[in-house]
């Protein structure tokens, strides 16, 4: 086994690249990441956007030692009220029910739930990532990271585990990570591989549009609806439309999405949106027409059904994808930057393990193995959510909403009873940890296991993990 640890090569600066690097640093290896934008957060740094971290991602920035930095950065939610989102225009007159999240079930995720701004979350990965180590004994073995702004990856060759960018430079490590999104070059690259069309995602007939308001102009102009006491995040339920706000960061500011069936642009987080939000928001209730208009600046991204991923792994063993690259979520859903983050404390813990280049196929593949039944399922969750809040059919509706009515008259949580599921998936996610999992296939299956057994015949049979 090799003295100096391995050479990884992070297409993205992302959360989940960033995390990745984070990571493997920790493990003792050297990342090299690479990042089109010229500066992190890319245009995103004007236009921003809020990073819901539930505790399972909390948990994790705890353990990097930034609880107290994220805590500075944060708004804390501590459960939702549900609303209609086209009917009434009085204040109570479209309040269903709250929904508190049970402070036993957080103190056993170890985590609460943090609204950031996108730009400081980031930052905080970015400073850690960067961060030299101390000269305590136990980081004497950390790797090293390097990142490089303006580095645009145009081409990953799997067999030669190199990137080549823009300006003609190539790289070439012992494994490459895409961490480059659902549109990136490495899952483009993969799919190439399984002959799929990189433009074959489904259209939902839904599109996403999100914008953050500053907190003096929601007080200053009446919506006090929007600081609902300790829960601070609202859910409005329409009828093939809907919506959703939230605190977020230090400054306490709204962060207000809607889904609605009136934007037609194929846009992404980083673009001004080519319609104002207070054009796309349909019937709603005041409030929501009202908070809408202030809305300067927003971004549209329309909803699809991706393209899944047979094998997240190339043919060669060296290449692997995670975060959206893997997995693409819905825009807005509650759960990415905490699998993102899940995703990077995963490849960086079970590579703890290992130094030696030729078990890098073995251990890729091991991280599909145990990541991807985890991420189907909420992906699947999330499109319950958009499911709930965007329901068209009147009987189901009526159903629905007379049950948290009931719910919120005897005192109860409004998903008790008939949503109780969709409670039952949140502890699940809440309580999962990932550097356990990375332990549990470490002892069950990686420590047992002297050399790989083949790149050819993992990728055929993929039974490494439990």
């Amino acid at each position: 086994m090799s003295e100096t640890g391995l050479s990884f090569i992070i297409v993205g600066a992302s959360v989940a690249g960033l995390a990745s690097a984070i990571a493997l640093k920790t493990s003792g290896h050297n990342v090299l990441v690479l990042e089109k934008d010229t500066q992190l957060g890319g245009a995103s740094s004007g236009l921003n956007g809020c990073s819901r971290v539930p505790p399972n991602g909390c948990k994790i920035l705890s353990d990097w030692g930034l609880e107290a930095e994220a805590k500075a950065h944060a708004a804390i939610m501590n459960g939702f009220s549900f609303h209609k989102y086209d009917e009434g225009n009085l204040p109570g007159q479209d309040l269903l029910a709250l929904n508190r999240f049970d402070p036993e079930m957080l103190t056993e995720a170890r985590g609460g739930y943090m609204q950031f701004r996108h730009q400081d979350l980031l930052r905080m990965l970015y400073d850690t990532a960067m961060r030299p180590p101390s000269r305590k004994p136990e980081e004497e073995s950390l790797g090293k990271v390097s990142v490089i702004f303006g580095a645009e990856a145009v081409n990953v060759d799997c067999d030669a585990c190199s990137v080549t960018l823009r300006s003609g430079e190539v790289h070439t490590g012992d494994a490459i990570i895409g961490a480059d999104g659902a549109n990136g070059v490495v899952r483009r690259a993969l799919m190439q591989e399984e002959d799929a069309d990189p433009e074959n995602d489904t259209p939902t007939g839904l599109a996403m549009y999100g914008a953050i308001i500053p907190k003096k102009l929601v007080i200053d102009h009446g919506l006090g609806v929007f600081y609902n006491g300790e829960l601070t995040a609202t859910v409005w339920m329409g009828s093939g439309r809907g919506s959703m706000t939230c605190n977020v960061g230090k400054a306490d500011d709204i962060t207000l999405w809607v889904y609605t069936p009136d934007g037609s642009q194929n846009g992404t987080w980083t673009e001004k949106a080519e319609k104002n939000l207070a054009d796309v928001v349909g019937p709603c209730h005041e409030q929501i027409q009202k908070l809408a208009a202030l809305a300067e600046q927003a971004t549209c991204v329309q909803i699809k059904e991706p393209y899944q991923l047979e094998s997240w792994v190339s043919e060669s063993g060296r290449v692997l994808v995670l975060g959206d690259a893997a997995h693409p979520f819905p825009p807005g859903a509650y759960h990415s930057y905490s699998v993102a983050l899940e995703d990077g404390t995963f490849i960086g813990k079970i590579f703890s393990h290992t130094r030696n280049r030729d078990r890098v196929p073995e251990f890729l593949y091991a991280f599909q193995e145990h990541r991807e039944a985890r991420c189907a399922r909420i992906r699947e969750m999330e499109k319950e959510y958009i499911d709930l809040i965007t329901m068209s059919d009147d009987e189901m509706r009526a159903e629905r909403d007379a049950g948290m009515r009931a719910n919120h008259a005897a005192g109860r949580n409004a998903m008790d009873g008939d949503l109780g599921q969709m409670l039952d998936d949140f502890q699940m996610v809440f309580g999962y940890d990932a550097r356990d999992d990375a332990d549990e296939w470490w002892i069950n299956w990686g420590r047992l296991r002297d050399s790989p057994s083949g790149a050819g015949s993992n990728r055929g049979s993929r039974c490494l993990g439990g």
